[in-house]
């Protein structure tokens, strides 16, 4: 990728994720406080709706965030992380990656919660942890300075302390499954459909003898 292809696709790329942070952002102001019980109703996903076949509340359940600190956080982390992952990716692949994290996210809560067909599933968790994932895939060895820590850190690294840190955030709740299914939906984006970008394999942390295993084996 020369230098003016690679800046097309920086600026398109960034373009996308400021669209998706606007955008987010938006309908927290539009349902703030559930000002508008009947958007809300229609965007969030739940067992009985999905029942129904209403599959765009997959999507639209991401635009739904009640807490503005939560909120904060993910846009803060959807910045800092997309901004490294857009650039390769360029903007159609990083929103298909977010969208993809979110669904898989929210699939992977939605068998825990099945027999309470009221439950109400929302949040852009999943899907920034995708981004998160992807990012940590794209630049691995990448160092940046993370608050109140006064050496850089590897992004593969912080994609990891992040995602813990998410877990703790969320109190280790059920519905820090769509945590959890967001990070895989991005290991599985990546290699799915952005392998050529893959510069680091997350099984190999999960499963360390399996590098030497296959150092071994060459």
């Amino acid at each position: 990728m020369d230098n003016n292809d690679f800046e097309t696709r920086s600026k398109s790329g960034n373009i996308a994720l400021f669209g998706i942070i606007c955008l987010t952002v938006l309908f927290f102001i539009l349902i703030r406080g559930g000002a508008n019980a009947p958007l809300v109703n229609f965007l969030v996903l739940t067992p009985e709706t999905l029942r129904d076949f209403q599959l765009w509340r997959l999507v639209t359940s991401l635009l739904v965030n009640s807490d503005p600190w939560n909120l904060f956080f993910a846009m803060f982390t959807l910045y800092i992380f997309g901004n490294l992952s857009t650039p390769v990716l360029g903007p159609h692949k990083t929103i298909c990656l977010y969208l993809f994290s979110g669904i898989v996210g929210n699939l992977l809560l939605l068998p825990f919660v099945w027999n309470y067909p009221a439950t109400p599933i929302f949040g852009c968790y999943g899907a920034v942890m995708g981004v998160l994932m992807a990012s940590a895939m794209v630049l691995p060895n990448m160092q940046m300075y993370l608050l109140f820590i006064p050496f850089p850190i590897k992004i593969k690294t912080m994609a990891i302390v992040f995602f813990v840190f998410y877990l703790l955030f969320a109190q280790l709740s059920l519905f820090s499954l769509t945590i959890v299914g967001g990070f895989l939906g991005g290991y599985l984006f990546m290699k799915l459909f952005a392998r050529k970008y893959v510069s680091w394999e997350l099984l190999d942390v999960i499963l360390p003898k399996r590098a030497g295993g296959n150092a071994s084996a060459r």
